[in-house]
């Protein structure tokens, strides 16, 4: 009975906690673990070019803290867009789409990340062309990082 009673005092201001985040704050998890499995692989990728290049450091590591704290602003502004209310009383259907493209930016970015970090531990594994082209997405020449 006893565990029973501490398990409720556990579970009663974290469930109300849980709520309040899904309605409030972001409420689409499957995106938040889609993006969390490209962040850590990125995070992985780039710890491990820096570990064979020799400049692994504890800056790295903020680095990734930095980004993660953005990546959840970005994901906390693009849910409070997707689920601002008009005065009308309904959705607004001029931001809901934020809320996706903010999801897939995210993303999409990790993605490029992860390319980039490839290439760079194993030059050649992507063609030429594709890796130029992420250079010139970026406003970078390509070899002169």
């Amino acid at each position: 009975m006893r565990k029973y009673l501490c398990s409720f005092f556990v579970a009663l201001p974290v469930s109300w906690l849980a709520e309040f985040l899904e309605h409030y704050v972001f409420g689409d998890c499957h995106w938040v673990i889609y993006l969390a499995v490209l962040f850590s692989v990125d995070t992985i990728l780039g710890f491990t070019k820096h570990w064979l290049n020799g400049t692994t450091s504890s800056k790295g590591f903020g680095d990734a803290a930095i980004k993660l704290l953005l990546y959840t602003a970005v994901l906390i502004l693009g849910h409070v867009f997707g689920h601002v209310e008009a005065a009308a009383g309904g959705q607004s259907q001029n931001l809901t789409w934020f809320k996706t493209f903010s999801c897939v930016f995210l993303m999409v970015r990790e993605g490029i990340s992860i390319v980039e970090n490839i290439e760079e531990i194993r030059p050649g594994f992507f063609p030429k062309w594709l890796v130029k082209r992420l250079y010139v997405i970026q406003g970078k020449e390509y070899g002169k990082d």
